[in-house]
């Protein structure tokens, strides 16, 4: 069916075209599936209340796991409070981090001093000391990329043969290879301690906080969820047939059901396509938002009308 002017106006679409092809489909279940292919305006503002969850302000956020079972002994926010990046969240407890962190320093300790009541030359220590030194600078350099790799070998071999060749004991090489070994260990378990701090990732807004002092919590649990509130996105899921008429860059007006309502005038920024895997034959239009002033909440209903003709 042609027509130089044509209006439909279902539940959830309102479209204006100067000249479209309409396709109206009903099934028994008495579900509508309209396809408009055409130039004109399309109008996306769901009426049903299951429905408006099609048109949303979505925000990049971060969602925080606990990286083990663990206890919540303190919540240092609440949700919808203004965090920076780095600003403590939530802090868990687990003796059992507590009881390894102990039993690793106890070791590393017990080590050293094994280490330093094995007789050593004084000038051959000196010389094993600087290799060592040499080492570990190496090692460092090479985790910002200022050296090759080759040379980091080169300064590796260089300080294992000193201990092999400069006349260091055999039980004082075993020490020193017991002490790095015992230092790595506490420096996990404290790596691991530490991860019990949830930090915020990024600067934003607690907008999901699911923790309460003393309660128990598995590993990679989300607990807690920073939404980054200076760009928002509006998303509107639509009929992936929808998609031959809608691209990016296509002009739309975003019409923000605040009181009063606002309305931005913008460009599609992405179109995200339905894939045969998704349970819901679903695709979505994506319209970012400036939010500098932080005004806009995410979850706020939105009505976007996209401009095809344009």
């Amino acid at each position: 069916m042609r027509a130089r002017r044509s209006e439909a106006q279902p539940i959830d679409v309102l479209a204006h075209a100067r000249e479209a092809r309409r396709v109206l489909v009903e099934c028994d279940e008495g579900v509508t599936g309209l396809v408009l292919i055409g130039r004109g305006e399309m109008r996306f503002s769901p009426k049903p209340s299951s429905e408006k969850g099609q048109l949303r302000l979505y925000a990049g956020s971060e969602t925080l796991v606990t990286p083990f079972e663990a206890t919540v002994s303190r919540v240092a926010v609440r949700e919808g409070i203004a965090v920076n990046a780095g600003d403590v969240l939530v802090e868990l407890k687990n003796p059992e981090l507590d009881h390894n962190l102990a039993v690793a320093r106890a070791q590393r300790e017990w080590v050293e001093h094994k280490g330093d009541a094995a007789p050593v030359n004084r000038e051959t220590s000196a010389i094993i000391a600087r290799k060592k030194a040499r080492r570990d600078r190496y090692r460092a350099l090479f985790a910002t990329r200022d050296v090759t790799l080759q040379e980091l070998e080169d300064a590796e071999n260089d300080y294992s043969a000193a201990l092999r060749d400069l006349g260091a004991p055999r039980n004082a090489r075993l020490s020193q290879i017991e002490i790095e070994r015992a230092i790595a260990d506490e420096k996990l378990a404290e790596q691991r301690l530490q991860s019990l701090v949830i930090r915020a990732p990024i600067a934003g807004v607690v907008t999901k906080l699911d923790a309460a002092e003393g309660r128990q919590v598995g590993a990679r649990e989300a607990i807690a969820e920073v939404t980054a509130m200076g760009n928002l996105e509006a998303r509107a899921e639509v009929e992936p047939d929808l998609l031959r008429v809608i691209r990016a860059g296509m002009n739309v007006e975003v019409r923000i059901m605040t009181v009063p309502p606002k309305v931005i005038l913008d460009k599609v920024a992405y179109v995200v396509p339905y894939r045969s895997g998704q349970q819901e034959r679903r695709a979505a239009v994506v319209v970012n938002i400036a939010n500098a002033d932080e005004s806009l909440q995410p979850g706020t209903p939105v009505m976007l009308t996209i401009k095809t003709g344009q």
